[in-house]
């Protein structure tokens, strides 16, 4: 996960940085909460065996977390874009980095974005297409 809230209220990317949750902006909260709503979902779906529903949600949660990292990094609001490893391009260009790993798996849950939700994008039923 790129992002992992703690229990002792601290917020880590793995990079040497935290954020107190207590302390930080309100809409970065707003972004990580709504991207834990989304694991949640993806752990269910995965408990279903609904990989399609698992990959949508999975793209959605980074999605969100990586928006959240734009008011840290950038300090400004994201941008309305939904295509994961556009949304890390803009936050590479001021300094944020992934693992090589970490980066790789963007371009995988990258396609999952429209496959999983249109018939038309995945040829077929979105059902089908993972």
């Amino acid at each position: 996960m790129i992002i992992e809230v703690l229990d002792n209220g601290r917020l880590y990317n793995g990079w040497g940085f935290h954020l107190e949750w207590r302390t930080m902006r309100r809409e970065v909260r707003l972004w990580i909460e709504a991207a834990h709503e989304d694991l949640v979902d993806a752990s269910d779906a995965i408990q279903r065996g609904r990989w399609f529903r698992t990959a949508f949600f999975s793209q959605q949660a980074v999605e969100k977390a990586l928006k959240a990292m734009f008011f840290v990094v950038r300090r400004e609001e994201p941008p309305h874009i939904c295509t994961v490893t556009e949304l890390y391009r803009l936050l590479k260009e001021v300094g944020f980095t992934l693992p090589q790993e970490l980066e790789e798996q963007l371009y995988i849950l990258n396609k999952y974005y429209t496959i999983t939700r249109y018939p038309d994008a995945a040829n077929g039923l979105p059902s089908e297409a993972v």
